[in-house]
């Protein structure tokens, strides 16, 4: 239902998802699990600097945002696939309009 304030409409959607996006590390998370399915270890060596124990915490939230699958694979050692879910999925266009955003209008750091 709309208010009729264009500001306070996209005000809670706009809120949440800055605030998932704006966690260190999600998106390069997220950006990296957008080339496919991903053992801890391969997310690890694709995202420098990032410890194992906020790795964790982000794989954790995204999941819980229904947004990564986490599978348990038998075998020796036990791995663990992550893989992005259709809502994971369906953010491949927003996150590339961000990119996009950043390359016309932010000076290279």
């Amino acid at each position: 239902m709309s208010s009729g304030d264009p500001c306070e409409d996209l005000g809670e959607p706009l809120s949440r998802v800055m605030t998932m996006l704006g966690k260190r590390w999600t998106g390069m998370v997220l950006s990296t699990l957008m080339q496919g399915p991903a053992y801890f270890s391969d997310l690890k060596r694709a995202i420098p600097g990032i410890s194992d124990r906020i790795l964790n915490e982000r794989l954790i939230e995204l999941a819980e945002l229904d947004l990564v699958t986490r599978t348990v694979l038998d075998g020796r050692p036990i791995r663990v696939r992550y893989q992005l879910t259709e809502h994971g999925v369906a953010m491949r266009s927003a996150l590339g309009e961000l990119t996009r955003w950043a390359i016309e209008h932010l000076k290279p750091v």
